[in-house]
Parts: C-alpha cells; sequence; structure tokens
C-alpha cells in the first residue's frame, strides 16, 4: 500500500448562498492548494462537515474533488455510525480514485465495548481497497482510539495508520510508537513540528486550507512553526470552520456558507478576522 504522508488539507465544503454543493469554489481550491505545494487533501473530515451531509450528498462532492485534485493525493471521511453507510463511502473512494480513507469511530455509541468497536472497524477494513487511516478525535467523538483498538487490528493489511486531532502532545510518541511502519498524520498545526521531529508521516491541519504554502514550508523547517502557531491561534479565535470558510470567502473562491447547526461568521467578526489575518 502507498500511505499518506506529508502536508494536507482538510478542506471545508463549499456551498454557495442556496446551500448547494459549488463545484467552481470546489475547483478552485484545490488548484490552489496544489499550486502552492500540498500534497494532498481531505474531503469530508470535520472541516468539511461531513455529519452534515447525507450520503447522496458526501458521494457527489467526493466525485467532483476526484475530477479536481490537480495532482493531489485525496483521502476521503467515511464517518458514520451505520456500518452499511461506511462500507458504501470506502467502495465510493476506491471507485472514484482516492488514495485512502479517514474513519473515525462510531461516534453516536460512546459506551461501546473495544470489542464490538474493534469490529466495525475490521469489518470496514475488510470491504477497502485502500488505506484506512482512524480517526482519533476523542473530544468530539466520545471514543478514544485506544492501544487495545490499535493491536487488534493492525495487522490488517488495509490498515493505514491514524489521523491524530486530540491536540496532545503527548498522544504523538504514543502513537508513533505504537505504529511502526503505518503512517502517523498530526490534526492540529501547532503539533506539526514535533510530530516531524517525532518521525510522524506528515499532518492534516485546518490552517493548511488557507496558508498552504506556509504549512508546507513548516512540514521542511520547523523554524516557521510560531508562523503557523499565530494562524491557528487566530483561526481558533473565531471558530476553526467558520473562519477557514470566511477566509476562503474573503479569497474569493466561493460563497463559503455552512450548514446548520454551524453558523457564518456575523459582520462584525468576520471583518476583525481578516483584518487580523492580513496582518498576521
Amino acid at each position: 500500500m502507498t500511505l499518506p504522508k506529508g502536508a494536507y488539507a482538510p478542506i471545508p465544503t463549499p456551498l454557495d448562498a442556496g446551500g448547494l454543493l459549488d463545484p467552481v469554489a470546489l475547483d478552485r481550491h484545490l488548484r490552489f492548494l496544489a499550486q502552492k505545494g500540498l500534497d494532498g487533501a481531505l474531503v469530508l473530515g470535520t472541516n468539511g462537515e461531513f455529519s452534515s451531509f447525507e450520503v447522496s450528498e458526501r458521494l457527489a462532492l467526493a466525485e467532483a474533488a476526484a475530477r479536481f485534485a490537480h495532482g493531489l493525493s485525496l483521502m476521503l471521511g467515511v464517518g458514520s455510525s451505520a456500518l452499511p453507510e461506511v462500507i458504501q463511502l470506502v467502495q465510493a473512494a476506491r471507485y472514484f480514485g482516492y488514495g485512502s480513507v479517514l474513519l473515525p469511530p462510531p461516534f453516536y455509541f460512546r459506551s461501546a465495548p473495544s470489542e464490538g468497536l474493534v469490529a466495525f472497524f475490521r469489518m470496514a477494513l475488510d470491504a477497502a481497497e485502500i488505506p484506512v487511516l482512524l480517526y482519533h478525535i476523542p473530544q468530539v467523538t466520545g471514543i478514544e482510539i485506544s492501544d487495545e483498538i490499535l493491536d487488534a487490528i493492525i495487522d490488517h493489511p488495509r490498515f493505514g495508520g491514524v489521523k491524530d486531532s486530540s491536540g496532545k502532545l503527548g498522544e504523538i510518541d504514543r502513537f508513533v510508537g505504537r505504529l511502526g511502519d503505518h503512517s502517523y498524520m498530526v490534526g492540529n498545526g501547532r503539533l506539526l513540528s514535533a510530530t516531524r521531529a517525532a518521525g510522524g508521516a506528515g499532518s492534516i491541519t485546518a490552517s493548511a486550507s488557507v496558508v498552504p504554502a506556509l504549512v508546507a514550508a513548516t512540514q521542511r523547517d520547523s523554524d516557521r512553526q510560531p508562523e503557523l502557531d499565530a494562524v491557528r491561534g487566530l483561526l481558533e479565535k473565531y471558530g476553526l470552520g467558520p473562519a477557514v470558510k470566511e477566509v476562503l470567502r474573503h479569497k474569493g473562491f466561493g460563497d463559503y456558507r455552512t450548514r446548520p447547526p454551524l453558523l457564518d461568521l456575523d459582520d462584525e467578526s468576520s471583518a476583525k478576522l481578516i483584518e487580523e489575518f492580513k496582518t498576521i
């Protein structure tokens, strides 16, 4: 298997003023990311608001992104608490030419036993023909990718590694040490240099959608980390997902509206964000 590595952007899903997918904005953004030196893009991750879209919408977006990849390696988020939906999306990713998929735990069932979670993951892996990365984001899902889970599936030929968005420094050594030759992709831009130093494979960070050249440079040169920290801090200040969309809207890629329960930034917050972003 070819495992994901390098700098990826978890792209936001571009919605027009009517709340529908905007393929033109998607094309513009992916072209921009490729031109600025990124290695890949995650479609329908957390920043892509995957849980706000029905399966048919997600398939349409996955197909559109595959048409506009511009040489980027693509990863598809396949999260769902319904195993048949996960399998459908995993198989669609292979059909559309994706290089890998990202699978969170079945987040509705927070008290599921480890044996049940392992069964869920192994059945998804059995259906896959491309690498599957598990998504560790316990502050959202309420479920950790534990050592017990990893040990139970690490021998599966389609297991590709972990994306870790916990934001915890200590998790880097735990995962890198446990994963061996599998990919460890960090999901918080503040930890990019630490991941590089620990021998991780790369990053999938929100800042890469708006400052891809800086993220690509930081992937190679840890001296750029303070600049990246400043961007991450600004986006967090205004709300990571809506702030990324507001910057892309300002850059002219498209309307980039959100879908409830998320909300667009109000006019005052938007103006302040853009003013501070320009300063940085």
